[in-house]
């Protein structure tokens, strides 16, 4: 289960490293299964695809298409499934999803699971948001974990098993295989390693940090957060306020490490573009000392809707689907209300940390690194 971040130290792709032991180990490959984005990670969010695709004469499947869960026809004559992506650290990636459904079609057809262990971009300390209601469980949040979780995709694998997170849990054969001299409060840059973009907004470990900050704020609809401009998750725009509002919301909302510059930018709009009043998001060296990077971004859309008068118009006029869509990111039913009716969200935020401590002291016997 890969994609173009499945790569060595070294860079050479894992598929290729794979293929080239198959004698020497005893073992062959028969197929190769890929996420949302696909086998090589160029296609944009939400594109679903079932095209027959082969690497080296080995067919690739698609988990991202009409099935999200290897079904048993795909699974024939497989004794183990190795899983091996890079993930951003936040709970609607679907990476996350994907390696659940699949432990979960491993453990009904007795088939061995291995996570290749990657590094949290976000680093293994940092917690934040609420644990997802389960009522609202998708592909966009399969777990109960908070949005911010702190775990590398190896350890969420050995606590979805112990927590029986998905069905005939118990039955499943699952390995880790960790990583050599990562620590849990090391930042991307300390690790040494290259970065290869796991889709196409996330191009590099910055990008992801934004994916933290904005990713649920994108889902609404009426502000920008870059997607489809040089810096995706990066900026923030509008065509409905000014680039000063916007920066006094930020500045005002998020720690005082981050900054921003006010500038104009542009994303594809079906045969045109369109130009945002926007803001440039500057991101410290060391993001490990600003707090709240998940919870910021709403006390901002507050701002936002008490001092425009269009803002405030368009957070009642949002789509139901987009409504929908945002419940299910932020994993609750109540925040979009909260945010638009102007309720104290520092009183919704403290139940999310009392909720991230319980997360936080439940982990412990899950956790491979220091």
């Amino acid at each position: 289960i890969c994609n173009q971040t499945s790569r060595t130290v070294k860079g050479e792709f894992g598929p290729d490293v794979l293929g080239a032991q198959t004698k020497a180990c005893g073992y062959r490959v028969v197929g190769f299964f890929s996420p949302e984005h696909g086998f090589s990670g160029v296609r944009k969010a939400g594109v679903i695809s079932d095209s027959s695709q082969s690497y080296n004469n080995i067919p690739v499947y698609s988990l991202y298409g009409a099935t999200r869960k290897p079904t048993k026809k795909m699974l024939a004559g497989i004794d183990v499934l190795v899983f091996d992506m890079q993930d951003i650290g936040v709970r609607p990636y679907t990476f996350l999803s994907t390696m659940i459904y699949a432990m979960e079609a491993a453990a009904e057809n007795n088939i061995e699971f291995i996570v290749l262990d990657r590094p949290n971009p976000l680093g293994g300390e940092r917690i934040e948001g609420n644990i997802l209601d389960t009522s609202l469980r998708s592909f966009v949040g399969v777990i109960p974990i908070p949005y911010i979780y702190g775990m590398t995709l190896g350890e969420l694998a050995l606590k979805a098993k112990g927590e029986r997170w998905f069905k005939n849990a118990a039955k499943l054969k699952l390995s880790v295989i960790k990583m050599k001299d990562w620590e849990r409060d090391m930042q991307w840059s300390e690790t040494g390693l290259t970065w290869t973009p796991p889709s196409p907004n996330i191009p590099t470990p910055e990008s992801a940090i934004g994916a933290a900050m904005l990713g649920a704020t994108g889902e609404l609809g009426f502000l920008s957060v870059g997607i489809g401009s040089d810096l995706p998750f990066l900026r923030i725009g509008s065509r409905l306020t000014t680039s000063e509002w916007l920066e006094f919301a930020l500045r005002s909302s998020f720690h005082k490490s981050i900054g921003c510059v006010g500038e104009l930018f542009t994303t594809p709009f079906n045969d045109t573009i369109k130009t945002y009043n926007g803001i440039r998001i500057e991101l410290p060296k060391d993001i490990s000392k600003a707090t709240d990077l998940y919870p910021s971004q709403f006390k901002m859309l507050q701002i936002l809707i008490r001092q425009d008068s269009n803002i405030r118009k368009a957070i009642f006029v949002i789509p139901y689907p987009a409504r929908t869509m945002f419940a299910k990111v932020t994993g609750t039913k109540t925040l979009f209300d909260a945010i638009s009716h102007g309720e104290k969200l520092e009183v919704i935020f403290a139940e999310w940390r009392k909720e991230c401590e319980t997360f936080r002291m439940k982990r412990k016997k899950y956790l491979l690194y220091d």
